[in-house]
């Protein structure tokens, strides 16, 4: 079969490039006078049985017969959004703590009260995404009062290490006595590699 759509076509992917992110163009059939192409961007998952899988960003997987490709490379990873990341620590956050529904809440200024019988640290635990509304002091104060009422002991869920986290509050609740006690990793990652 000839193509003379101008400029060279050739498949530089084998199967030892599964893992990679790759174009490739294969023919879908033949239009008025001329093939049809299409082209899919995205990780290649496998390559079984002369058949390609690939993976775009949207996460469906794409399944191309080995035999109607014209061309395919390897092409550099996505590029990273121009925006910035993909959700900020407080968009995380207020995610996560759907997945921990407390059985009560609260509202403290922008902090959260929740409360869940104990079950778990997390929904039991103050949510600070801002402003309490009141000085440090006397939320902590608010705080402590409410948990004691519910026979819980008063914890805040604070952030470090991203780049919005919450470092000042963590020093400042240091300094009216809190400690750290238990650590947790929230890790985000796109779908369509897994």
């Amino acid at each position: 079969m000839e193509f003379t759509i101008g400029g060279r076509l050739e498949v530089r992917i084998a199967p030892a490039d599964v893992g990679k992110r790759v174009s490739v163009r294969r023919l879908t059939g033949d239009g008025p006078g001329r093939p049809e192409f299409t082209d899919t961007v995205g990780v290649l998952t496998s390559w079984d049985a002369d058949v390609l899988s690939i993976t775009p960003r949207n996460g469906e997987s794409v399944r191309i017969a080995e035999s109607s490709l014209v061309a395919g490379k390897v092409v550099p990873s996505a590029p990273a959004r121009r925006r910035g990341p993909a959700a900020s620590y407080e968009e995380l956050a207020r995610v996560s703590a759907r997945a921990w529904q407390p059985v009560e809440s609260e509202p403290l200024g922008d902090w959260l009260l929740r409360a869940a019988g104990g079950f778990t640290r997390r929904a039991n635990s103050v949510l600070p995404l801002g402003d309490p509304g009141v000085p440090l002091g006397v939320a902590l104060g608010r705080v402590r009062e409410w948990y004691a009422e519910r026979g819980l002991p008063p914890y805040v869920q604070t952030a470090t290490g991203a780049a919005d986290a919450q470092e000042e509050l963590c020093a400042a609740l240091e300094g009216h006595g809190w400690r750290r006690e238990v650590t947790a990793e929230v890790r985000i990652a796109a779908l369509a590699p897994i």
